[in-house]
């Protein structure tokens, strides 16, 4: 079972909701505070492995193999200091899980997966969590307004799904260099800290009163984060941060398509020289993650773990388990925002393009040649750029250097 001690700073229950002893993870008999994990993968299953050896209410929601492997044996944890077995109370879905107030939904899944689990979680019952104004006094109220909700994904469109429904939805930037190939695994490498976040509420608030409830809701997550074995920072404007995550991301996410190499490196600056010029057209201001305040990254690190080689980003992973991609939601998102405000983002829609064909296809990841990208680049600004027609060409004609991507 999950269930363990409560936390230091226990995650808040509804308005007027109540709470009690810890108790089943899966219940709603009783109404301690739990944490509900919607999907388990590197993020998911490395959040929940931490928060339940901290002796926090964990109740995680996974499906197929995963969800198999989970309940036949726990999940198989591999951190540097050694491998353990993390028993976790699993579900298949909310018809299984019977929410109460005190509750904290955390999306641990990919972005193109968050319409469809939000609209699926927003209007399950609360139990012992008092209605909201001009609801039915004697139904309980659903869990978009009952509940706050925590996204821990890339990309930026996942908040506004969540905020459609959701009255408190808090937003994350996620720093977890986390691999799961495997169903039931998880290979988390990151020392002295497991990783780090970023959290805020998202949107903004109707007045004081919902400002400081969505600054209490991000502070009381971040503690049990910290209690957790991860750096926290919670931010009041959490847009700017997941705008500079997702040109992170734009580079980093390369690696599902191309081996290392100069010309990627010349891909990765034309893809994220777009993204900055759309975000200015679309007046979205981006600042790199690491500055938030009180973020302690300074002596973290990736620590090797002898053979378990650290796999790639997490559109690497993806491609690599044969699953789907959230390029529609980091390239896509950049090609979106163009089109919106009158511009174009052809290597980002390129890139696009190439990464969902190859997980339709199920094609390996880092299988675009240097010839298909050179193509790709020269299309878009061979004639219009000449100076990067010159250093394609260079990049053509030297030799690739093997370096970690």
């Amino acid at each position: 079972m999950a269930g363990g001690r409560r936390a230091s700073t226990p995650p808040p229950a509804a308005a007027g909701g109540e709470e009690g002893p810890a108790g089943s993870a899966v219940s709603a008999d009783s109404a301690g505070s739990r944490y509900v994990i919607i999907g388990v993968g590197a993020v998911g299953a490395t959040v929940a492995a931490q928060f339940v050896e901290a002796g926090l209410d964990v109740v995680v929601v996974a499906r197929g193999a995963n969800l198999a492997a989970l309940r036949a044996g726990g999940l198989r944890y591999i951190r540097p200091d050694g491998e353990r077995r993390v028993a976790l109370e699993a579900a298949a879905g909310p018809e299984e899980v019977e929410l109460r107030a005190g509750d904290v939904l955390v999306l641990a899944t990919k972005a193109q997966d968050t319409e469809a689990l939000v609209a699926q979680w927003a209007w399950r019952p609360v139990a012992k969590a008092e209605p909201g104004v001009g609801a039915d006094p004697a139904s309980p109220p659903p869990a978009a307004e009952a509940l706050p909700i925590v996204l821990l994904q890339n990309g930026i469109d996942s908040a506004r799904s969540a905020l459609r429904r959701f009255a408190t939805v808090i937003d994350t930037v996620v720093v977890i260099p986390a691999s799961h190939l495997r169903p039931g695994e998880v290979v988390s490498p990151g020392v002295p800290q497991v990783g780090g976040f970023v959290l805020g509420r998202a949107g903004r608030p109707a007045g004081d009163t919902e400002q400081a409830h969505g600054r209490r809701v991000a502070e009381q997550v971040a503690a049990d984060l910290r209690l957790s074995g991860f750096t926290t920072s919670v931010v009041d404007d959490i847009a700017r941060y997941k705008a500079g995550k997702l040109l992170d991301n734009l580079a980093y996410n390369l690696d599902a398509a191309f081996a290392p190499s100069p010309l990627r490196d010349l891909a990765a600056a034309e893809i994220v020289r777009e993204a900055r010029a759309v975000f200015a057209a679309a007046g979205i201001q981006a600042v790199e993650p690491g500055s938030a305040p009180g973020l302690n990254l300074r002596s973290w690190a990736i620590s090797p773990i002898p053979g378990h080689e650290r796999a790639g980003s997490s559109t690497w992973q993806s491609l690599a388990r044969g699953g789907s991609v959230e390029s529609d939601y980091l390239n896509g998102e950049i090609v979106l925002l163009a089109r919106l405000h009158g511009l174009a983002a052809p290597v980002n829609a390129a890139l696009a393009r190439w990464i969902a064909t190859a997980a339709r296809t199920g094609a390996a990841p880092a299988s675009l040649g240097e010839a298909e990208l050179a193509a790709i680049l020269t299309a878009v600004h061979g004639v219009a750029r000449p100076r990067t027609r010159d250093r394609i060409r260079r990049s053509l004609s030297r030799p690739a250097v093997s370096r970690d991507g």
